[in-house]
């Protein structure tokens, strides 16, 4: 490894910051202050013609990083959905700090905007149903085999004595994920599988990212006889080093409810109604205010009052638009079909590459249509 790497490296637009350490095999340490992710490690680290390459990021939004050492600084690029960015990180210290991750409370500006991530929220509140949008439908394949590994988790005492046709039963997926998984924002599952999320989680303290955690309830709920998908929530920025996937649920009983398995969360209004995570946006945008369940907790630890703020600013943040596929059934992530992303009216997509504009739509309606 190139020594001149070594070191604590700092760049001002992304908010971002390396710990470089002289170690083999080569180490590292990263930070974002837009996103609340301090001292964690990239998905892999390694180097490739001369550059210093590392990765985060889940699969479907993976950031790949190419910079090598040019006098005080680091310089290189960025590729993400195939765009290439230059990027440039400016040496802060000849000494990396090695300090333990924590996620800490999201930035609550929008970055070069001058604006609260509130206010940005508030700015763009509607969405155009007027829209020509390309036609889309959502098919969903419930039901099926319980797959073997689910058995080493006592799956079935879940839902033994239980009416299938009763909410309970969406409840009780929440409680077994949630009793035996946890989240790590660094871990990303490679399989969307039931089986391969479990098998991950078994190799890596029992913990995976929040679209791992989504996808695995949202697969067992459909297990059980429940509509349910998960949904990427993203924020006003792209490209993002940051976005949040929850469950959007139908109960049997036809109420909507957002399933939040990183939070063991669900929410409800002031009259004790569910909150689906259509209704969330609004009541953001709106001040209302909202509950959470009394067993809501981060990897077993109490969802107080500070959880509860952090929770709701993240949110704001992760609301602005959102993306899901069209097809949910065992093994599916948002690109096995055709994949759709919900886009504010008059929010500026001039800087998005074709591809995804093809994915955009603007009527909420049908992008919420279970």
């Amino acid at each position: 490894m190139d020594k001149k790497l070594v070191g604590q490296w700092y760049n001002e637009e992304l908010g971002g910051t390396l710990n470089i350490f002289d170690e083999m095999p080569l180490r590292m340490k990263m930070s974002f202050s837009s996103s609340g992710y301090y001292n964690f490690e990239p998905n892999c680290v390694y180097e490739k013609d001369g550059y210093l390459c590392f990765e985060i990021n889940d699969e479907t939004y993976r950031m790949v990083y190419h910079v090598k050492a040019v006098e005080d600084r680091l310089e290189g690029y960025y590729t993400q959905f195939g765009k290439e960015t230059p990027v440039q990180y400016l040496r802060v210290s000849e000494t990396p700090k090695d300090e333990d991750f924590r996620y800490a409370p999201t930035e609550i500006y929008v970055p070069e905007s001058g604006k609260s991530r509130i206010e940005i929220l508030k700015e763009y509140a509607d969405y155009d149903r007027n829209h020509p949008d390309k036609p889309y439908t959502t098919e969903y394949h419930l039901g099926g085999e319980i797959p073997e590994i689910l058995q080493r988790y006592d799956f079935l005492t879940y839902v033994k004595d239980l009416d299938m046709k009763t909410d309970a039963i969406a409840f009780r997926m929440l409680d077994f994920v949630c009793d035996h998984f946890g989240h790590d924002g660094r871990r990303a599952a490679k399989g969307k599988k039931i089986e391969d999320i479990v098998a991950f989680c078994e190799k890596n303290n029992c913990r995976v990212n929040c679209r791992g955690l989504a996808v695995l309830l949202a697969s067992l709920l459909r297990l059980v006889h429940v509509r349910a998908r998960h949904i990427t929530c993203m924020p006003y920025e792209d490209p993002f080093q940051d976005c949040h996937v929850v469950v959007d649920c139908e109960l049997p009983s036809g109420k909507r409810v957002m399933f939040d398995p990183t939070w063991r969360l669900y929410l409800k209004d002031a009259q004790g109604e569910f909150v689906s995570l259509e209704r969330l946006r609004r009541m953001l945008i709106t001040g209302e205010a909202y509950f959470a369940n009394a067993d809501a907790s981060y990897n077993g630890e109490c969802f107080d009052k500070d959880s509860q703020d952090y929770q709701r600013n993240y949110m704001i943040k992760n609301t602005f638009r959102f993306a899901r596929g069209t097809l949910f059934a065992d093994g599916t992530d948002e690109r096995e079909a055709r994949r759709v992303e919900l886009i504010p009216k008059g929010y500026p997509t001039d800087t998005f590459r074709q591809g995804a504009k093809e994915e955009f739509v603007y009527n909420d309606i049908e992008f919420w249509r279970m």
